[in-house]
């Protein structure tokens, strides 16, 4: 009950910060509006070569990568993307091999180019999951298909596995989100701070670690 109770307080002060101060935040996610990227829609109803399904795979993956990349270079060290940022180089790393398995040439890395920056924290975390759950989705219509290559499966199900973990990260440090939304705005508001100074604010609320990581 008191946990309740201190959970509540939290939120409401939260809530309360952004009344007062008279703010509008964007939390919604900007991770589809980037447009003209990938060329392949996956839907659970096509079927797909192999070609198709690791050009789509990896194209993904670098469209999360270069988008988590923007945000920590945009708001510092801020948890998770501190973090799945290094597992989203691991996830290409495993599917290169497959690439030169099956003799197909690896696209050109330009996703920086179609990234599009969220304009608040809280609206990052909200990119987080929407790339996490479009990823999943992706995986799952790929794991579905008939006749799969087992190679290409193992590697499939490792990386569905580990967008699950990341969507479980985002989603629970959505309040740390706003906490460090709401540091930023009293900061801007009150004190004219500058953007080392948001960092210092992103990083006292999330927990993460001080400095900012440069692409």
């Amino acid at each position: 009950m008191k946990v309740k109770l201190m959970v509540l307080a939290v939120i409401g002060l939260v809530v309360g910060s952004f009344i007062f101060i008279g703010i509008g935040v964007n939390a919604a996610s900007v991770y589809d509006d980037g447009e003209g990227y990938s060329t392949l829609t996956v839907s659970s109803d096509q079927v797909y070569t192999v070609e198709e399904m690791l050009v789509a795979a990896i194209e993904d993956e670098y469209l999360a990568q270069a988008t988590y990349q923007a945000i920590i270079d945009a708001y510092g060290n801020i948890k998770p993307f501190s973090k799945i940022i290094l597992a989203e180089q691991t996830h290409i790393d495993l599917l290169l091999p497959l690439f030169e398995a099956y003799g197909i040439e690896v696209p050109v890395n330009n996703a920086s180019e179609f990234v599009v920056l969220p304009e608040s924290i809280s609206s990052a975390l909200a990119t987080g999951i929407e790339a996490e759950t479009l990823n999943i989705a992706m995986y799952q219509v790929f794991l579905g298909q008939e006749g799969l290559p087992e190679d290409l499966q193992s590697v499939f199900e490792l990386l569905l596995n580990a967008s699950e973990n990341h969507l479980r990260a985002f989603s629970r440090d959505r309040i740390a989100g706003v906490c460090g939304d709401v540091a930023n705005a009293i900061q801007n508001r009150f004190r004219n701070g500058g953007r080392n100074g948001n960092q210092n604010n992103n990083q006292n609320c999330t927990g993460s670690s001080t400095g900012r990581q440069g692409k």
